[in-house]
């Protein structure tokens, strides 16, 4: 199993963050085009992506997880 030095955590943590803020912003604009489904959609992907950016802060092993 791959380990992450606590930098490398924190840049992917970053990296997903910023992935989960883009998936929202289109959630956003989805939905306040009345494509309730298609938001629904994204904001479960940025949900996801906000998990991983958690556990990437959490530790090496949350991170390599494959329950995502």
């Amino acid at each position: 199993m791959s380990r992450y030095s606590a930098e490398q955590r924190s840049q992917i943590a970053a990296e997903y963050d910023g992935y989960a803020e883009g998936l929202e912003n289109v959630a956003s604009e989805l939905a306040a085009q009345g494509h309730d489904t298609a938001a629904e959609i994204q904001q479960g992907l940025a949900d996801s992506y906000r998990e991983i950016a958690s556990a990437s802060r959490e530790s090496s092993a949350a991170l390599n997880r494959s329950d995502y």
